[in-house]
């Protein structure tokens, strides 16, 4: 299977990030993929999931909300997930959305997030870097983000049904992140619209990265929705604290 690396990411103490690609299976069970996080040692390690609704909302998660053994947990309707605490691992599936990890190393928090247009517009990674600071004691100047492969700005064309929310409800960042506007329709940058709702909350412009890929015109490697309709499988980032 097919990971990707990302360099803001490399080398961070304190957790276990991973980021999948195409594989051999277009919808692998999330659970099987944990032990790529390399937690052999922690014992069993199971897996906190959501069902993903493209909303802002955000769940802190602690281990005792899960069972005791290995396998993928649906712990409720969401597109965040935030924990403070090792012995479990953090998962969202995306085949186009923004897969996004947040890490703050010290203060042991960690946060995973799926990004879509209507979860970007409505501010989900601003409410996870909240709910990291405010519950978890996390600083944003330390909140290291990196966001793995999605819909890029060089495919991703978008109707006015996206746009105008985007130019009404976000118009300090539209102007930035759409381009090649023609007869009501454009090209939206997922990826940039979260760099600047994070620099926005206090992250340092040198503390987020991406993998610069883009899910739909990479099928070497990604899978895409938005090229290949429902027959398109699901790619994960799972991630865990590790200290």
């Amino acid at each position: 299977m097919r990971t990707f690396e990302i360099p803001v990411l490399s080398g961070m103490a304190g957790a276990a990030v991973l980021f999948t690609g195409r594989g051999t299976q277009a919808r692998p069970e999330p659970a099987s993929l944990v032990g790529m996080l390399g937690l052999q040692d922690e014992g069993p390690v199971p897996l906190a999931i959501v069902r993903q609704i493209h909303s802002a909302r955000c769940l802190v998660v602690a281990r005792r909300d899960l069972p005791a053994h290995a396998g993928a947990h649906v712990v409720g309707e969401a597109d965040a997930l935030v924990t403070a605490e090792r012995g479990m691992a953090l998962g969202v599936a995306t085949a186009d959305c923004v897969p996004l990890v947040a890490v703050d190393p010290e203060a042991g928090a960690l946060a995973v997030i799926h990004a879509g247009w209507r979860g970007t517009l409505a501010g989900v990674l601003p409410a996870a870097i909240s709910a990291m600071r405010l519950q978890l004691g996390a600083d944003p100047e330390r909140i290291r983000i990196g966001a793995g492969p999605a819909a890029g700005p060089c495919c991703y064309e978008v109707g006015p049904d996206v746009l105008q929310p985007f130019m009404k409800q976000r118009p300090e960042i539209a102007s930035l992140v759409i381009s090649r506007v023609s007869d009501g329709r454009g090209r939206l940058d997922l990826v940039e619209a979260n760099r600047l709702q994070a620099l926005d909350a206090g992250i340092s412009s040198g503390h987020f990265g991406s993998t610069g890929v883009c899910t739909i015109c990479r099928p070497d490697v990604c899978h895409s929705y938005r090229r290949d309709g429902s027959a398109a499988g699901r790619m994960w980032l799972l991630a865990a604290l590790t200290r």
